[in-house]
């Protein structure tokens, strides 16, 4: 007995002291706690005065950190497994895939949400009650939205990306009017698929260098040294492989045949190697009969059929990425073929020229052509580089969506301060708990005004006072955002209604997070 209890005592605990069980409405508490506690901590990093956060995970045995404002990259390295928080990180990388922004924003106002119903319950309201009392508010929400939206005109796309920018500086205005033509390149039919921007990231130089390419960029260089720098007009061949057919090895009665060699002597391998150099040499003859002066080779090609290729004034690239492969081919209007035996002329595509380019270090070739649209980025660091990806890709997203419906919202939080004020109006019309959880929902979307007005330094009871104030008196555009003109930050405060489209188009958008509003009113920030 006194062994058995020596040994029971030595035994560790499954569950230490301080863990615990959670079931029920517990369970479900904790996870509405940590969800809205993980998506509130986006706040100071909305807009352009937020904060950048500093990640740290680890990478096997590697200490990653990574200094950046994506709220996805924040919330998906929490490695938190609760479902509430995985839910929220799933639904900012849709909203990144499918709007390209306005993350932060979604993932406060989630935060808001849940932290306001979690009060209603506490008050004794039923989940199915706060629900169906969201959806109206959602639903009026949206009617609003569309009222309030307007047409602006002409440099929308110039303003938009400056509010995707979000005051970082990544978006330089040469790389703005590059994505501005990116877009209206890869337009066909009225349809628009951003997919077809090719972008390619080479570490090295400044932001500024980053710039566009008019047709499609391969990261190989020239399969032989021999090869030219510059293919005018180029008529190019797009093959899987090009190689000889080995024999292959088989056992005994295996296939539907056997094939045997027998070398016996030196004479025999001399014919053997002349065979294989007029196979390889009618190989080149076969791409150069079809009238091609430019060679793609998806697969690895051997040394001497590149010299061969050389020798008959065939410039030649292989071993090449397949999503570069096919937007080459696509963007020049090839058909891509199997074997050198099946490429006839009408399968080549054509380009205004190919060039080889160096870019330490390492070569990279550009296909011009017209059909063709690549972002080269650059930048003095790769995690630089990284963050001025996701940038361009959100602005790709955001002139995509722009370009189907052009109308947009005044920012700075302006149209959620209107909405509030709108829906607190509406929840009137209703004489039950409704009343109550549009209430709640105009609160939450209060939220989002009151962090911004926190990042930029302002007391944010004041700020909602006077956004209060000024939405009453009709004036919709009034948002958050600031003015450096007499060298002190202020509060920008301006009406949408007085102004041409052409003034209100600088602080307008399509999303609420972050803009600089110029303004007619300013108001000193409180110490």
């Amino acid at each position: 007995m006194a062994v058995a209890q020596q040994i029971l005592s030595a035994t560790p605990q499954i569950l230490q002291k301080n863990r615990g069980r959670l079931s029920g409405k517990d369970a479900w508490r904790q996870n509405l706690n940590l969800a809205s506690l993980a998506a509130f901590k986006i706040g100071s990093s909305l807009g352009p005065k937020g904060a950048y956060k500093l990640v740290t995970y680890h990478r096997g045995p590697e200490l990653v950190m990574k200094v950046t404002k994506d709220p996805v990259d924040v919330v998906d390295e929490l490695g938190i497994e609760y479902p509430a928080i995985m839910t929220l990180a799933e639904a900012a990388k849709i909203q990144r895939e499918h709007t390209g922004d306005g993350i932060s924003t979604l993932l406060v106002l989630v935060s808001a949400l849940l932290t306001e119903a979690d009060k209603l319950i506490a008050l004794g309201f039923h989940p199915n009650t706060i629900l169906d009392g969201y959806l109206k508010a959602t639903e009026k929400s949206n009617a609003i939205i569309s009222e309030i939206a307007k047409n602006v005109g002409e440099d929308l796309d110039e303003h938009l990306l400056e509010v995707v920018d979000c005051g970082r500086g990544l978006l330089s205005t040469r790389l703005r009017r590059d994505l501005s033509e990116a877009i209206s390149r890869i337009a066909e039919d009225g349809s628009i698929d951003v997919n077809r921007v090719q972008i390619v990231k080479k570490p090295g130089g400044q932001t500024d260098n980053s710039e566009l390419v008019r047709g499609v960029i391969i990261k190989k260089g020239k399969a032989h040294p021999s090869m030219p720098d510059w293919v005018d007009q180029p008529k190019i061949a797009f093959l899987t492989k090009l190689e000889l057919k080995r024999l292959e090895l088989k056992s005994v009665d295996e296939g539907p045949f056997s094939a045997k060699l027998n070398i016996t002597s030196q004479e025999q391998i001399q014919v053997f190697k002349s065979e294989e150099a007029r196979l390889r040499l009618h190989l080149v003859d076969m791409v150069k009969t079809s009238g091609a002066n430019v060679l793609i080779c998806r697969s690895k090609m051997a040394d001497r059929i590149c010299d061969q290729l050389s020798r008959q004034g065939i410039f030649a690239m292989h071993f090449v990425a397949a999503d570069e492969f096919e937007a080459a081919a696509k963007a020049t209007g090839a058909t891509i073929v199997g074997n050198a035996d099946q490429l006839r002329k009408e399968d080549l595509g054509t380009a205004r020229g190919l060039e080889v380019v160096k870019i330490k270090p390492e070569e990279i070739s550009i296909l011009q052509c017209d059909r063709g649209a690549a972002l080269l980025l650059r930048g003095s660091s790769p995690e630089l580089v990284q963050e001025l990806e996701k940038t361009v890709k959100r602005a790709l997203l955001i002139l995509k969506h722009s370009g189907s419906n052009p109308k947009v919202v005044p920012g700075g939080a302006a149209v959620l301060v209107e909405l509030a004020s709108q829906l607190r109006r509406y929840a009137l019309t209703f004489e039950g708990r409704d009343q109550f959880v549009i209430g709640s929902f105009a609160d939450a979307l209060e939220k989002i005004p009151e962090c911004l007005s926190r990042n930029y330094g302002f007391d944010p009871i004041d700020m909602m006072i006077q956004l209060r104030n000024h939405h009453t008196n009709g004036q919709q555009g009034m948002g958050v955002g600031e003015d450096t003109q007499h060298g002190r930050l202020t509060i920008s405060l301006a009406s949408c209604e007085p102004m041409a489209s052409r003034d209100l188009s600088k602080f307008a958008l399509s999303h609420v997070q972050g803009t600089t509003p110029n303004s007619t009113k300013k108001h000193s920030p409180r110490n």
